[in-house]
């Protein structure tokens, strides 16, 4: 988990400096980056499930509260990304396009992230991992590492309430991210087909 947050919070100073100077739009690094943030969100939300206690119906809404967040970060988008073009040289007339903006969107994201990491290490700790519904190895002393136990003991409901509330943020912080880098894509999408008609 720690080695997680570590490259995690790496890869997040990194976009966050290129959000706030500007970056070269890169559609197949746009999608890895989207897939990647849907990924440790998904991943903490699941531990919420197997670990929190989570009833699995919650899953509805988390996906409800996740397009949501999408459609309106996509449509906040079109004013808060700005976009300019460059030449690859001096004898092309081909361009590249660059964009800047919608740092707020980040800040959103990482702020869930933080917060739900830190849930995890004080209702949770390092001390139990899944591989699937049916199999704890937590118990099992061969497989499971023990690196580090929960730092709080709380009561169920206050741990559960904290895991939702938590992975509401996580969902709304991945769908902001998504609809962003959606409305990246789609300007590319269209700088590509204006070109190619001329």
């Amino acid at each position: 988990m720690l080695f997680m947050f570590i490259t995690m919070a790496l890869i997040i100073i990194l976009r966050i400096r290129k959000v706030i100077q500007g970056t070269k739009v890169d559609t197949k690094k746009t999608i890895i980056f989207s897939v990647y943030f849907i990924a440790i969100a998904s991943f903490l939300v699941y531990n919420s499930f197997l670990v929190g206690g989570v009833p699995f119906v919650y899953i509805v809404p988390y996906l409800a509260i996740a397009v949501t967040a999408a459609y309106c970060s996509y449509m906040y988008s079109k004013s808060a990304l700005s976009f300019w073009e460059l030449p690859t040289s001096n004898n092309n007339r081909r361009t590249v396009t660059y964009t800047k903006g919608g740092l707020s969107i980040y800040i959103v994201y990482i702020v869930a992230l933080s917060i739900r990491i830190m849930i995890n290490f004080l209702f949770i700790g390092s001390n139990r991992l899944y591989f699937n519904n049916n199999q704890l190895l937590a118990n099992d002393t061969i497989s499971a590492i023990f690196i580090m136990p929960p730092l709080l003991g709380t009561n169920s409901t206050t741990t559960l309430f904290a895991f939702i509330a938590t992975d509401i943020l996580l969902s709304i912080g991945a769908g902001l991210v998504v609809g962003r880098n959606a409305r990246i894509i789609k300007h590319q999408y269209q700088e590509r087909k204006a070109y190619s008609n001329k």
